[in-house]
């Protein structure tokens, strides 16, 4: 192929790539009760593998304590959501 020919196709609007690469997706914004889950999310999972090692780790193991802390990290997070759904009420779209 032609030097002229390869610079028309990649100067072409649709059929090359042209001289510009396409642009790259972008985020998609989430609302801000979408991040509150994300954000409780990643702390909780954090918490629970915290909690799951650590009773590992305790010599003698109890699977009455790693469940009762596993129990408390899931009320602290339902209380986590609650107490942020309050403090940003106004910002959340009404309704949800």
């Amino acid at each position: 192929m032609s030097r002229r020919l390869k610079r028309q196709i990649g100067k072409a609007p649709g059929g090359g790539r042209g001289v510009e690469p396409s642009p790259r997706p972008r985020a998609v914004a989430g609302t801000p009760l979408q991040r509150l889950n994300r954000i409780l999310l990643i702390g909780g999972a954090g918490l629970a593998v915290g909690a799951v090692l650590l009773a590992l780790v305790d010599k003698p193991f109890k699977p009455m304590a790693l469940g009762i802390n596993l129990l408390a990290i899931g009320l602290g997070l339902l209380m986590g959501k609650g107490i942020g759904r309050f403090m940003f009420r106004r910002v959340l779209p009404a309704g949800k």
